[in-house]
């Protein structure tokens, strides 16, 4: 075969391939039946091998022009949807259209303000110090060091502060416990649902735990060293009915300690076991606060969270206050609460407990300062009704006991529980209004208070001691089944001024938390005159309004862990202003 080619064949393939390229700049569908030529001329045999070679060449990189072309079809409809879209935007928008993006964009405005307001305020608002509701101080910022840096106590603790300090706390509290109660809740396996408005432990329409308190093994082989003028109560006697049984319990016990016996050998010898229960079922747990199963009774607790670093810092306070009130006789008293005679030991999470804690701080005390003993005061009653179940503060009859102890140390007269007006009313405990658990609100128990019979007037004060008003010690009138601990002396914010009928010439400063409130009735017939002071809300130096007020006497009373925190470095400030 030739491999020439002619003249009028190379220009018939170069027809074909120019119409080709036309076809694919006018970008025009039909151009492939344009492509039936070279077909044609690919299918003859009358050329050679080179020519054939050279043809597909030629085809072969027309081909792939359609490709390109096939690509660039499919975008234009894309395009023309984009297009659309844009007439269809552009076009004017129907009045409920402009009404719907309207108000799209206010309630996204309104929700961005909110929101805004809302994060501004927990930086900017002033966190709360007390908790007047859950009676008891709120956490403090915590301290920087290495050490709880590297073990991630640190960052906890700050969480636990933001947490802890929510400003309103107490009402968003309030106010998330009733949209809850609404939807009822569930323990042990039933469902309850409703509200209860109001506690009534006589009410044959509400069951009510009234158990008087949680058993727990204690001996009390002894009788009380109390005064001859202690009353004889129904609990007294059967505890002392049962102390043989009581002591059948000791020998089941595996751990114990004896009050310091060389303190005063007087004394007796009651053996104090730390309660537990290794089946205690935790309901429900919130920084401190606790609520707790054990057998068939629902129990409150605060557990205790003492600082034991600071106990040297705390004595050293109530030293100096002896030294800048040398004429004056300063007591000691470190308040026992619950977590030492009804909380199960298991529960307990720190190191060091409230009873040791105590001893540990006033062993470092000036020998000066009479120490109350609130564990030998409390031991011997251990039986009666001493306090709350689920209130983190004792019963008035528990500060009766501590009082009583106290007014034997100072060498004053003693009221007898005789000489009170003895009155009941239904309460929910300070856990319950800490954490708003939904099963305390119908676990009520019974409040008893006792208020004295003799004469007496109470003056109110602000915290720069500026004269306010004259109310009743206890006003019974103000009662509140949630915040049933403000009948004592109203609020703790206020400074208290009382005359009493009692003519010794003893003036009383007391300084205090909140645990000593109860106390404060029971010492009206002890001394002439008593201010109670709440160290958190005081502005002036205490030591020389002391020295002003001519106070014969002066009682730093507060819980263990309070002793240990805040309040005892608010006491030492206030030596200092």
């Amino acid at each position: 075969m030739s491999d020439h080619i002619d003249d009028k064949e190379l220009e018939e393939l170069n027809e074909i391939y120019r119409r080709k390229m036309e076809a694919q700049k006018s970008h025009e569908p039909k151009k492939a039946k344009h492509d039936k030529p070279a077909r044609d001329v690919k299918s003859e045999n009358t050329h050679s091998e080179k020519s054939l070679n050279d043809k597909k060449t030629i085809i072969s990189a027309k081909s792939e022009k359609p490709a390109k072309t096939e690509k660039q079809i499919k975008v234009k409809p894309e395009k023309q949807d984009k297009e659309e879209k844009a007439q269809q935007e552009s076009k004017p928008l129907t009045d409920d259209e402009r009404k719907k993006k309207l108000a799209l964009r206010i309630n996204i405005g309104v929700c961005t303000v909110f929101f805004a307001v809302v994060a501004i305020g927990l930086l900017v608002l002033p966190r709360p110090t007390v908790s007047e509701s859950e009676k008891r101080n709120l956490a403090t910022f915590p301290k920087f060091t290495w050490d709880t840096y590297w073990n991630g106590d640190y960052t906890e603790d700050i969480s636990y502060f933001f947490n802890d300090t929510v400003p309103f706390r107490d009402t968003f509290k309030s106010i998330g416990a009733g949209f809850r109660s609404l939807f009822g809740f569930s323990i042990n396996g039933a469902e309850i649902k409703g509200s209860v408005s109001q506690v009534n432990s006589g009410s044959s329409q509400t069951e009510v735990t009234t158990a008087s308190t949680k058993p727990i093994a204690i001996v009390t082989p002894a009788p009380s060293d109390t005064s001859s003028d202690a009353p004889e109560s129904k609990d007294e006697t059967s505890s002392k009915d049962n102390s043989n049984d009581s002591k059948a319990d000791t020998s089941k016990a595996e751990t114990s300690s004896k009050p310091d016996e060389s303190s005063n050998s007087s004394k007796p010898e009651n053996v104090y076991i730390a309660p537990s229960d290794p089946d205690a079922q935790v309901l429900y747990e919130e920084g401190s606060q606790l609520v707790y199963q054990s057998g068939n009774t629902i129990y409150g607790a605060q557990l205790y969270n003492g600082n034991r670093d600071n106990a040297e810092d705390y004595a050293n306070t109530l030293n100096t206050l002896k030294t800048l009130l040398p004429d004056a006789n300063v007591y000691s008293m470190l308040a026992l609460t619950q977590n030492t005679f009804i909380t199960p030991a298991e529960l307990e999470k720190t190191k060091y407990t409230e009873l040791s804690d105590s001893e540990y701080i006033s062993n470092m005390l000036d020998k000066n300062i009479k120490v109350i003993d609130t564990m030998n005061a409390l031991l011997p009653h251990q039986k009666e009704n001493l306090f709350f179940l689920r209130d983190c503060h004792w019963q008035q009859l528990g500060a009766y006991y501590a009082a009583q102890s106290f007014a034997k140390s100072a060498g004053v007269n003693f009221a007898k529980l005789s000489d009170y007006d003895k009155y009941e009313e239904d309460c929910l405990g300070s856990v319950y209004a800490a954490t708003q658990y939904e099963g305390l609100m119908y676990e009520g128990e019974t409040f008893t208070y006792y208020v004295p019979k003799n004469e007496y007037t109470t003056d109110y004060y602000n915290e720069d001691y500026e004269y306010q008003f004259e109310y009743p010690l206890m006003p019974r009138s103000d009662y509140n089944t949630t915040a049933f601990y403000s009948l004592f002396m109203v609020a703790d914010s206020y400074i208290k001024h009382i005359t009493t009928d009692a003519n010794n010439d003893r003036v009383l400063v007391v300084l205090k938390d909140d645990y000593p409130s109860a106390m404060i009735p029971c010492l009206t017939s002890s001394f002439s005159e008593i201010y109670v002071i709440d160290v958190r809300y005081c502005n002036f130096n205490v030591a020389d309004f002391c020295v002003e007020k001519g106070a014969t006497d002066v009682l730093v009373g507060m819980t263990t862990e309070n002793a240990l925190g805040e309040i005892g470095d608010t006491l030492s400030y206030l030596l200092n202003i």
